[in-house]
């Protein structure tokens, strides 16, 4: 059994999560700060998320795996499709006026995409 495995069967038990047998593999596969990399988060989370002891809601964590790993892709009113793991990244970007994309990201994030987190103008 692989390392990333091992550690993710010792946090979570045999009957581990897809999501979680994914990242296991994918950092298996490479490391695990490419694999955090991907998923647009630290190593930290990675890390936490592998052995269970993530101190917030993981479903964010698995949406970022999904999206990096495997094929979770949404329709963004902007960007066009791209995976769910870039839309959380694209969600939590600060406004900025520098760049007409950044501006439309930031606006449709917090006025009615159906893929955000936020609530309607929120202006977050």
């Amino acid at each position: 059994m692989s390392a990333a495995i091992e550690r993710a069967v010792k946090g979570w038990g045999v009957d581990l999560p897809d999501w979680v047998r994914v990242l296991a593999e994918q950092c298996d596969a490479s490391s695990q700060a490419a694999a955090a990399k991907r998923m647009r988060v630290s190593a930290g989370v990675v890390s936490q998320a592998l052995s269970n002891s993530y101190p917030a809601a993981l479903a964010s964590v698995e949406e970022r795996v999904r999206g990096a790993f495997m094929s979770f892709d949404v329709a963004c009113p902007v960007l066009g499709t791209i995976d769910r793991a870039r839309c959380l990244h694209e969600q939590k970007q600060k406004y900025s006026s520098a760049n007409r994309t950044k501006v439309l990201l930031f606006r449709a994030c917090r006025n009615g995409c159906p893929n955000s987190n936020h609530t309607r103008g929120d202006g977050q």
